[in-house]
């Protein structure tokens, strides 16, 4: 994983991800999720599971609060 500073703003889950250099299918089999599941999360990341949306907070370094598991973010990606 790459030691991106952290952003000033929130991050969309996909941003998450790129930042940190993995793929979908990489998070996925870290999640212990299908790729296809995790793909429809980043595209509506209200339907990811609390428990998972911790767990991708950890694999990507962030916390939940700092991560916006909404359509409303800041970033364009």
């Amino acid at each position: 994983m790459s030691t991106s500073p952290k952003p000033d703003v929130g991050l969309t889950p996909k941003q998450a991800r790129l930042l940190r250099g993995l793929t979908q299918k990489e998070v996925a089999a870290l999640l212990d999720v299908h790729k296809d599941t995790y793909m429809k999360w980043e595209r509506d990341a209200d339907r990811m599971p609390v428990g998972k949306a911790k767990e991708f907070s950890s694999i990507v370094g962030w916390g939940v609060d700092e991560i916006f598991f909404t359509a409303k973010s800041t970033l364009s990606g």
